[in-house]
């Protein structure tokens, strides 16, 4: 705007002054012309009024005026007689010239010509003299002329006109734009000063008020969008669930952390890149192009051995009928761990149930059938009756008590002392312990967590437990407590028979037994293990195992001895 101003006030001022010069110079021309003109009839009055000879004229005149005349003497048949700068008798007859005729028939008259020199006026003014005409002329510059001869001072005095022009226009269009300027930068939507707003201009102050109610519009408006914003992106940038936005043309229009978290990738969305671009997760781009087909799209995706189930659909803008598409993605791996882990569950019941059941009712077909009559049958398959029932029993027992701890509320409201629970079970497995020759040793300091005594109880029970039976004769069995850090540590040691390293990652597991042989002759159920796992999960503990066959176990439990 600024330069348009200058070169606009530029081109008017250097246009007025050509339209100034031509005008001044058309006026003074003129003024030259008729000055001339009056001079020369003022002169031929004068020397008319005598009889003198053309020569002595033309000699007076040359004196009297300040410019040079020229005097011819034309007799009455158009014969030049005299010229005071031509041989009269070279020149032509001039009884056709206009100055002549009218001097003839008038006694005076008067003529201008453009003489054959380029840039240059004859004047004539011609009275009847002495029975002839007395003409008296001079040559003057014309209009085009006098430009010419003048052009150079002209130039150089346009050019410093202009220049100064230029000067002066650059300052006062600066002058004038700066205040507009500065109220541009007041009207900047990142000012925060608002209704401060001032401008020179009166004729400014209408749309001052206007921009001002308009600003703090604006401002409000932009304060609530960004509060809505930020609240979006600490919602969308705290959810668990991975959230994906793209535009119809599958780019990535915003991703949260636990997406790029979930899909194990770095993304900018800055870059305006493409989901591919993102990740190459096949299910993941193909419920996405199933969305964008269809409008709707979800399934589970499988990514590093966890799941997610994934919704995709297709949203379109209120206004216009462009779309876009949104992803959620929900981790579900432990919801659908534990149907699996329900279904191996049913199926080991099943299996386990199935066994002790079909064994007490053939026993118990056979004998309600008198095939077994003598007393020592009798007693002998009566015997494997009661202990198959009594297996029976225990394992129901233990399923119930999983199903219970699974299913129990996160209630730690005793205080426990690790160091006496370790006590207690020594006793409770003294007996037991003494059939199988093992020795129990227990050492420590009185550690307190918090938790479910009757769980914590069970847990010592089994993992000791576990430790006499599956030990060797003259075998030992050591218990330590101890504190370390903020846990509470227990460490169960035995020199029995082992764990080999292939069965280690699943000892944990419901139903496994490492020698099922030997867990039946002993009376397992292959859920001593799961109940521990689950116990520790429920004081949010974690449980570490390491063995060597032939050399014994050992079993680190640790627990918090704060509430978690």
């Amino acid at each position: 705007m600024q330069k348009k101003i200058y070169k606009v006030m530029t081109v008017l001022v250097s246009c007025t002054l050509l339209i100034f010069l031509l005008l001044v110079g058309s006026l003074g021309y003129s003024a030259y012309q008729r000055s001339t003109k009056e001079d020369l009839k003022s002169a031929a009055k004068i020397v008319t009024e005598g009889k003198k000879e053309p020569e002595e004229v033309a000699r007076i005149l040359k004196k009297a005026l300040n410019f040079d005349v020229r005097v011819t003497f034309i007799a009455s048949d158009g014969r030049v007689e005299y010229d005071s700068e031509t041989d009269a008798d070279e020149m032509e007859n001039h009884s056709g010239r206009e100055e002549f005729i009218g001097a003839m028939k008038n006694g005076s008259a008067e003529a201008m010509r453009m003489s054959k020199t380029l840039g240059y006026t004859t004047y004539y003014y011609a009275v009847k003299y002495n029975g002839g005409v007395l003409r008296i002329s001079t040559d003057k510059e014309n209009l085009a002329g006098v430009f010419l001869a003048v052009i150079p001072m002209l130039a150089v005095f346009a050019g410093a006109i202009i220049f100064v022009t230029t000067v002066i226009s650059i300052k006062l269009s600066e002058s004038m734009i700066k205040p507009i300027n500065s109220l541009v930068k007041q009207l900047d939507l990142r000012n925060e000063n608002i209704g401060q707003l001032e401008t020179p201009y009166e004729e400014l102050e209408p749309i001052i008020k206007n921009a001002d109610v308009l600003m703090k519009r604006i401002h409000k408006n932009m304060n609530k969008i960004k509060a809505e914003k930020e609240k979006i992106s600490f919602i969308t940038e705290n959810m668990v669930e991975g959230m994906i936005l793209l535009d119809e043309d599958m780019t990535v229009l915003s991703v949260n952390k636990s997406a790029l978290k979930i899909l194990g990738v770095s993304f900018d969305v800055d870059d305006h890149e493409k989901i591919e671009k993102m990740t190459d997760n096949e299910q993941v781009l193909r419920l996405l192009d199933e969305a964008k087909q269809n409008g709707a799209a979800n399934g589970i995706v499988a990514v590093k051995r966890r799941f997610y189930r994934t919704f995709a659909n297709k949203v379109y803008s209120e206004n216009t009928l462009d779309f876009g598409l949104i992803m959620f993605l929900v981790d579900v791996t432990e919801e659908i761990q534990s149907e699996q882990i329900r279904r191996d569950f049913s199926a080991n019941v099943s299996h386990e149930l199935k066994t002790p059941l079909t064994t007490i009712k053939g026993f118990g077909e056979l004998l309600d059938n008198g095939i077994f009559t003598k007393p020592e049958d009798i007693k002998k398959y009566g015997g494997m009756i009661y202990r198959e029932s009594e297996r029976l029993l225990y394992l129901i027992n233990d399923i119930i008590r999983l199903s219970e701890i699974e299913e129990q509320e996160h209630i730690l409201s005793d205080r426990i002392d690790l160091l006496k629970t370790a006590h207690d079970v020594e006793e409770i497995l003294q007996n037991k312990a003494y059939n199988h020759k093992v020795t129990i040793h227990i050492d420590g300091e009185p550690v307190e967590i918090p938790g479910n005594q009757s769980y914590i109880t069970e847990l010592f029970l089994n993992l000791m437990d576990n430790a006499v039976k599956y030990n060797h004769d003259g075998g030992s069995l050591w218990v330590s407590v101890f504190r370390e850090g903020n846990k509470a540590v227990a460490v169960f040691r035995d020199n029995g028979i082992g764990i080999s390293e292939e069965h280690q990652s699943r000892v944990f597991e419901r139903f496994y037994r490492v020698d099922k042989s030997r867990s039946k002759k002993t009376g397992g159920t292959g859920l001593g293990l799961s109940i521990v796992k689950h116990i520790v999960s429920y004081h949010s503990g974690e449980v570490e195992l390491k063995s060597r066959p032939g050399e014994g176990t050992e079993i680190t439990v640790k627990l918090p001895v704060d509430h978690v």
